[in-house]
């Protein structure tokens, strides 16, 4: 047994339920006659702890890093092991508490403010890490994030695919999909699960593999969001191959319609090799053009510079205003050197009001380009106050191992996009979010239309909330059918209906 980090549970509780307006749960409580959270700690392993709102710890345990039509809560329970978690939600249960996993950062959608007054499940305790015999897998805790796996491997001479950020966690990120620096070698995040456990909605916890519930397995695989809270993995790792070189390289606003032009080469999967990650973004940059947005470019090789300079050599001879080069980067300081570790506040900071609205593609069109790069310029100049914590980001990637599962084996449903796109936002002035959410979904529009499909493809992991289940599941009939058949069977009452819903 624990002891409640709270001097009094029910009062409160009672004091978050009524700041939200929400009276009658709490009536519901009383009517119980009993200190309910106690009746939680009594059942709980000894390492593990509730954290409510009187605690001074509570705001830091249940901080947020998107800000934005974000999910409350009305105790935090750290679990230790895999019984605390069904304990958790078997309590959840019993008193019609919502209650939603987490791990790392990240998790942009709007659909999780509707967790409102919940219990936040929290593997800030589950971060163990163990390499099988052969080498050939790890057993992963939920509560890793990209950068204690990315560290601890590579400590072992072994990496595996993860997120592009260390601050996010695993979980999330294999739940829907995941797109990562090795796809191109090894496939998605969630191409390396092996096995997983998962605690489902009434409590109970079962194995999910292609030998043990394969219809879960493929569930968890692109739409795992939806049926349970996954306690741990068998995933696939590698021995580490060569080092790594980066060049960046920056271009004026003038450029965008040649570079587009240019990049469209890469596009092409014989052109682009396994072992390269091609990413471009608009930013603003005063020491290079005080007026109007850059359009900064990314060339990341697994490999050395004369193997990288091919596929560089035509953008350079586009005119860059600058160009840096970095050689033999290991892998787990290419996540610094992008400005993608745990100490970036851009990336990882909690607290600011950020936005994504992804656009899965498999071509660039250079005019549509225009139009992106024309939107972002303006909204940026006109707010300053933004200018310096947004981006549009434009990520290419290889696709060689992804394509290379079958398309049908997992809920993952766009394999075949090898450019994802979207804005970032991100600001502290909340007057200023339906202006951007416009500007967003204006910018979403030109991009589907140019792509010749009229389909919008929206990477899961990325989405904002207002998609329709094809947009995010697929296209084809069969697949929401089947993710709607799947979510009666192992959720039948909407337990997991807060991130990217299947309802």
């Amino acid at each position: 047994m624990v002891a409640i980090r709270s001097v009094s549970v029910l009062a409160a509780l009672a004091a978050a339920l009524l700041v939200q307006g929400l009276s009658p749960s709490f009536e519901h409580v009383v009517d119980r006659g009993s200190n309910i959270f106690s009746e939680l700690d009594a059942q709980l392993s000894p390492n593990a702890s509730i954290i409510l709102p009187a605690d001074p710890l509570f705001q830091t345990a249940g901080a947020r890093w998107q800000a934005y039509s974000r999910p409350t809560y009305s105790a935090v329970v750290e679990v230790a092991v895999e019984e605390d978690v069904q304990k958790t939600v078997r309590f959840a249960n019993k008193y019609s508490i919502p209650f939603l996993a987490v791990d790392g950062a990240h998790g942009f959608i709007s659909t999780l403010g509707r967790m409102q007054n919940g219990i936040a499940i929290s593997f800030s305790k589950m971060k163990g890490i163990t390499v099988s015999r052969n080498g050939k897998f790890a057993d992963l805790n939920p509560g890793l994030t990209n950068g204690d796996i990315v560290r601890t491997l590579w400590a072992q001479n072994k990496y595996t695919v993860t997120g592009n950020c260390m601050c996010t966690g695993i979980m999330g990120i294999m739940l829907g999909g995941g797109h990562g620096y090795l796809q191109g070698l090894y496939g998605l995040a969630a191409d390396q699960i092996l096995e997983a456990r998962v605690v489902l909605a009434d409590g109970s916890c079962v194995t999910a593999s292609p030998e043990s519930n394969p219809d879960l397995f493929w569930a968890l695989r692109g739409a795992g969001h939806n049926f349970g809270i996954v306690t741990g993995l068998k995933y696939k790792v590698y021995e580490s191959l060569s080092l790594w070189t980066e060049i960046q390289m920056i271009f004026k606003g003038d450029k965008v319609e040649e570079f587009f032009e240019v990049a469209n080469n890469l596009t092409q999967e014989e052109n682009h090799p396994a072992k390269l990650i091609h990413w471009s973004n608009h930013i603003r940059r005063p020491d290079i053009d005080p007026d109007n947005a850059i359009l900064n470019t990314y060339f990341i090789y697994q490999g050395t510079p004369t193997e990288l300079e091919k596929y560089v050599a035509p953008f350079r001879a586009l005119g860059p205003v600058g160009e840096t080069r970095t050689t033999a980067i290991s892998y787990p300081d290419l996540f610094p050197l992008n400005r993608a570790n745990e100490t970036n506040l851009e990336t990882c900071g909690k607290g600011l009001y950020r936005h994504l609205f992804p656009v899965g593609l498999k071509r660039y069109n250079p005019a549509a380009q225009r139009k992106i790069y024309n939107l972002f310029n303006n909204l940026t100049a006109t707010y300053p106050s933004i200018a310096f914590t947004s981006t549009f980001v434009m990520e290419g990637y290889s696709t060689q191992a992804v394509t290379s599962v079958p398309d049908e084996s997992t809920a993952f449903p766009f394999r075949e996009d090898n450019i994802l796109q979207s804005p970032v936002w991100g600001y502290t002035d909340p007057s200023l979010s339906a202006e951007i959410i416009a500007v967003s979904k204006e910018m979403r529009r030109i991009l589907v239309d140019a792509s010749g499909s009229n389909k919008l493809h929206a990477y899961v992991n990325y989405a904002f909330g207002d998609e329709t289940l094809p947009e995010m599941y697929g296209h084809e009939p069969w697949r929401v059918k089947k993710l709607k058949q799947l979510k009666k069977k192992y959720d039948p009452n909407g337990r997991f209906n807060f991130y990217a819903p299947i309802i």
